[in-house]
């Protein structure tokens, strides 16, 4: 591909690198699981406390399946990108033994101590801008989804929500906003960086004509 510009060669590199996380159709599903999570848990929804648990079950499970079967439309459309081994160790450490634990503190914190700042929210800012960075940078919505996690935290602070259990679910509520809207902003990003792909299946795809990154 001689006539591509280094830069953009260098888009390409980043994005096959991390194919998997500019998947964003993926993302969508999740996102609508989790808002209708929050509404159902929100003070003025209808369902009885009895069918919350039910319902977060079989939404997640819809959500999964559906964000599976958005993953082999993927495969099918834009190929497969076979991974380097250990190329993404480091942030594989860092996720689960930094990230993770942190976010998981976090909420303990929101939900048990229920604190007048929503801590959970600085802590997901934290989080989104380091995946942003981690999986091959540009992607501005997520600087935004950054900005507006860190504004959260004063969520309870301002009244805008009560501390612990309510701070909480809108915390949820907007990631669900952040997924869907996120994923969708995704899969337009993606379709920039390979153009030429049809949203139709197709057995010759863009990234199986780049090669693998990853």
């Amino acid at each position: 591909m001689p006539s591509r510009e280094p830069a953009a060669l260098d888009r390409i590199n980043a994005v096959t690198a991390n194919f998997f996380f500019w998947q964003g159709l993926r993302w969508v599903p999740l996102g609508v699981a989790l808002l209708v999570v929050s509404w159902s848990h929100g003070p003025s929804s209808p369902v009885p406390k009895s069918w919350e648990s039910p319902l977060l079950i079989a939404t997640m499970a819809v959500a999964l399946a559906a964000s599976a079967v958005i993953g082999r439309w993927y495969a099918r459309s834009f190929g497969r990108v076979r991974g380097i081994p250990g190329q993404h160790a480091r942030r594989t450490r860092t996720k689960w033994l930094v990230v993770y634990p942190a976010l998981l503190v976090a909420l303990l914190v929101d939900g048990i101590a229920k604190p007048s700042v929503l801590v959970s929210g600085i802590t997901l800012a934290a989080a989104i801008e380091a995946y942003r960075r981690s999986t091959g940078g540009g992607r501005a919505h997520y600087i935004i989804a950054s900005i507006a996690f860190a504004a959260l935290t004063l969520a309870p602070t301002l009244g805008l929500t009560t501390p612990g259990a309510g701070a909480v679910n809108l915390l949820i509520g907007v990631l669900g906003a952040t997924y869907t809207i996120g994923g969708l902003l995704d899969h337009r990003e993606l379709t920039r960086v390979f153009p030429d792909v049809d949203d139709t299946d197709t057995p010759h795809s863009a990234i199986a004509g780049v090669g693998s990154s990853r």
